[in-house]
């Protein structure tokens, strides 16, 4: 287990974040803001993740299901509780800022190593890790994957 926690016991901030039968750890750093739902323009010929474009401080951000991603299954649904939009973590220069749909209010939370352990599941490629919370399995995202799919999305101006 490659996790920030496993090498020092300093708390380390976070947010989870409720998507499909996902719950996403995040650091809190990687989060810019988190928006109540709110209109998203459709974007023609995307993947059923991208839910759309949202306006965002002057910017349009792609708005992402995390668990369609990981699954391309079924239709993405169009509503959701929230927005997370999200700060660049990689070097996918044209994509500052996108979104995550979320189906509840995300969570802060202040980790430290004791909290979460290995869990069974394998991660998939939208993963970098699956760990315990307590009795909770809970995903890492892999932003570096997500940032690369999210940025060769068509019309998407780099």
């Amino acid at each position: 287990m490659d996790i920030a926690l496993q090498s020092d016991s300093r708390e380390l901030s976070c947010v989870l974040i409720p998507s499909g039968n996902y719950q996403l750890l995040l650091p809190n750093v990687s989060v810019a803001e988190i928006l109540p739902w709110r209109r998203i323009k459709p974007i023609d010929d995307t993947p059923n993740w991208c839910l759309g474009l949202l306006g965002w401080r002057g910017e349009s951000l792609p708005v992402v299901r995390f668990e369609l991603v990981a699954a391309d299954v079924g239709d993405a649904p169009r509503t959701g509780r929230c927005l997370v939009v999200m700060n660049r973590s990689h070097s996918v220069r044209s994509l500052p800022f996108w979104a995550l749909a979320a189906d509840g209010l995300p969570r802060m939370l202040s980790l430290d190593s004791e909290d979460v352990s290995e869990s069974a599941r394998t991660p998939v490629a939208t993963e970098s890790a699956c760990v315990m919370l307590g009795t909770e399995e809970v995903s890492v995202p892999n932003l570096g994957y997500l940032e690369e799919r999210v940025s060769s999305l068509p019309g998407l101006s780099g």
